[in-house]
């Protein structure tokens, strides 16, 4: 798969580690008047790398907010920047959503 130019080595990591799950994800989806890192159809769920900074900011807040408006259901925030971490927030985020499902 071909991935943007300016995407980050988190990014690229942690499309390695979506492929690994064996789910098919669109990078750079659209929604709406935002962009997001991955859109995974099939579980109806976006997911962000976010970096240590992590979800902080008050517009990244609203946009999730807007994102379920627009009918996404879940929304992963990836804060891990090395390729063992972003495999365990993964891993630990898609059987949180089993559970709930």
């Amino acid at each position: 798969m071909t991935f943007p130019r300016d995407y980050t080595d988190q990014e690229l990591k942690l499309a390695e580690v979506l492929d690994q799950t064996g789910l098919r994800y669109e990078t750079q989806a659209p929604f709406g008047k935002y962009t997001v890192d991955f859109f995974i159809d099939e579980i109806n769920t976006v997911v962000e790398a976010d970096g240590v900074m992590g979800h902080l900011r008050k517009k990244d807040r609203q946009r999730d907010i807007e994102l379920h408006e627009m009918g996404v259901t879940n929304i992963i925030h990836i804060r891990s920047k090395t390729k063992e971490g972003i495999k365990e927030e993964l891993w630990q985020a898609l059987n949180s959503l089993e559970k709930q499902a």
